[in-house]
């Protein structure tokens, strides 16, 4: 009975805008498993743009980039808020629990097919060029441009806002954070990129 509602191939297709609407989604979803993380997948997708746009990505790319910054943190919703919400420090199973959920973001990613080429970008938000972030441990040369930006993007959205464990941290502090680690930890041209559009906004 059911098959003749069916599509002719089976299929269904989305455009852009439907793609868009659904990250949108996942984004809120995943925002509101924790009050401390409200709107933080936004806040990171916002902030890539920002840097994407003063860094003269193209169009296409800037809004995939968009889209791997609203779904970047799909994973934590296989994490524990016993964990995403402890006020005190972590011990080392449960920090070895956090860090698995960029690994789980990439299987759901793979998942769906309209998501998979995403997979590459978002899983890969808590390198660094130094080698010393996760899950992998990659290097500044294995980290294409947009996984820079997305690392810059998360940075600066998760120190701008309050955490179990700290508050919210001021402007200032966070860019000096940024500009500290430049070069080191993080790509200093996407640092650079984020203060113009931070200044961009801002006027």
């Amino acid at each position: 009975m059911a098959a003749k509602y069916e599509p002719d191939e089976g299929t269904l297709t989305a455009d852009d805008e439907c793609l868009d609407r659904v990250a949108e989604g996942f984004a809120r979803v995943v925002d509101a498993k924790s009050p401390w993380t409200f709107r933080h997948s936004e806040g990171v997708a916002a902030a890539a743009v920002g840097i994407a746009e003063v860094m003269g990505l193209p169009a296409e790319q800037v809004r995939q980039l968009r889209r791997a910054g609203l779904l970047h943190d799909l994973g934590k919703l296989g994490v524990s808020n016993t964990i995403l919400d402890k006020p005190e420090k972590l011990t080392d199973e449960e920090r070895r629990t956090i860090q698995t959920h960029p690994g789980k973001t990439e299987r759901i990613l793979r998942r769906v097919a309209s998501f998979s080429e995403l997979a590459d970008w978002a899983w890969a938000h808590h390198e660094r060029l130094d080698g010393r972030g996760y899950p992998r441990g990659l290097e500044g040369f294995q980290l294409p441009t947009p996984v820079r930006i997305l690392v810059v993007a998360d940075i600066f959205d998760a120190l701008s806002a309050a955490r179990p464990y700290r508050a919210a941290q001021p402007l200032e502090k966070v860019l000096g954070i940024l500009r500290k680690d430049a070069g080191i930890a993080v790509c200093p041209v996407c640092v650079e990129a984020l203060e113009t559009y931070l200044e961009s906004v801002a006027g």
